[in-house]
């Protein structure tokens, strides 16, 4: 190699450790630039420059972790199959939970098309929440219900050592030793705290953008820019309502302006994984071989463990593969799902859903039934409609 070959070579090797180094505090502070460029010793215009350049105009979102659990919130998760007759809706209704029933995602899987819906409930609705969905599938709503609580849910914190930013590509030895990480697989539920209806305003718009500052929040909310920082400092950042912060590495976010979610085309896999019940020993090996990955997106622990990687396409082979071993060498039994990107959606926090004066969370399942059953009235409208249009007419 030429010497000017070797002087670009490390010039890309030293850009790409930095803007690393950058990923990695904002996982751990948020996009503080500020603080950052200070903690590496680096100017505040570079880091600035590197997090717009290197991060966001190359499709990392970033967005705040908050701890459900200091809210009181419990991590739900539901496998549907929607029956004939509402297939046509379910995304609609689905979204309708996501702004007024606690839900916090749903994607489709391939290929049968059920649904893997998430939520986070209050402790004290839980069952209340489970006996809802129940009716539901009562009423007929769904063909197969299977409904799991777990006792805590995060995103493991991107490995920003293993991906060049420069080039887009991880680097990942599946050849090498697994081993036991008992640190991971020890970690235990936030206990709960205090907070107000003001502290989720501020969770909520740092969810939907954690590059927000408090001056905009201000704004958006119409709240008192001293009022929204005493609350930042006081209730979020000393009682630890943010468990972190999020790096959307595989390209997806939400366009609030659009009102859709966009993301990258063929260029991740998502596989969602759900393990039966777990003695502590497996879940701790189950947990230490997928937290190896720098693929891993999602988990949350109870009598059951359930996961999502994110597997860049051309090592899905490889991810898979991974999957197997670890169902089989744990001696467990696991079921897996291919994601349909195209049919998922993730929502904030709810503040809405939060009654002030009684200092507890709210559900009207009533409501929310009413809101159903208009849905489906106007979908089976649409449908009869489109029936009549047709050149032959109703069938007989």
């Amino acid at each position: 190699m030429s010497p000017e070959g070797s002087a670009e070579s490390g010039e890309q090797g030293s850009s790409n450790i930095k803007t690393g180094q950058l990923a990695k505090m904002i996982t751990e502070i948020g996009p503080n630039i500020s603080e950052i460029a200070r903690q590496l010793g680096q100017f505040k215009e570079s880091v600035r420059y590197r997090y717009k350049e290197k991060l966001l105009n190359k499709g990392f979102a970033v967005r705040v972790a908050v701890d459900h659990e200091r809210l009181g919130l419990r991590r739900v998760i539901m496998l549907m199959d929607f029956a004939d007759g509402y297939s046509d809706v379910a995304e609609l209704m689905l979204t309708i939970l996501g702004g007024e029933g606690y839900l916090v995602s749903f994607e489709k899987v391939l290929p049968d098309g059920r649904f893997i819906v998430h939520a986070s409930v209050p402790d004290e609705l839980v069952e209340t929440y489970r006996e809802f969905f129940g009716g539901l599938k009562d009423k007929g709503y769904f063909r197969s219900l299977e409904f799991y609580t777990f006792h805590w849910f995060r995103n493991p914190p991107m490995k920003t050592e293993m991906y060049d930013f420069d080039e887009g590509l991880w680097d990942f030895d599946w050849s090498k030793e697994i081993r036991v990480d008992r640190d991971v697989a020890s970690y235990m539920p936030s206990p709960r705290e205090k907070y107000d209806e003001t502290d989720l305003l501020i969770l909520k718009q740092l969810q939907i953008d954690g590059n927000k500052s408090l001056a905009e929040m201000a704004k958006t909310l119409n709240v008192n820019y001293k009022t929204l920082t005493w609350h930042f400092r006081k209730h979020i950042e000393e009682r630890k309502l943010i468990k972190g912060y999020v790096i959307n590495w595989m390209g997806t976010k939400y366009d609030y302006k659009a009102d859709r979610a966009l993301n990258k085309k063929h260029t991740y896999i998502a596989v969602a994984v759900l393990f039966s019940e777990l003695d502590q020993a497996k879940r701790i090996d189950v947990m230490s071989r997928l937290n190896q990955l720098p693929f891993i997106w999602s988990e949350a622990v109870g009598d059951r463990y359930e996961a999502e990687l994110v597997f860049p396409i051309e090592s899905i082979t490889e991810g898979l593969q991974h999957l197997a071993e670890v169902i089989a060498e744990t001696k467990t039994t696991a079921r897996y799902f291919i994601v349909d990107q195209r049919h998922a959606l993730a929502f904030s926090l709810i503040p809405e859903l939060y009654n002030e004066s009684r200092q507890g969370w709210v559900f009207n399942e009533q409501m929310l039934m009413s809101r159903f059953e208009n849905l489906l009235q106007k979908a089976q409208g649409i449908q009869k409609e489109r029936v009549s249009q047709r050149p032959d007419g109703p069938l007989a």
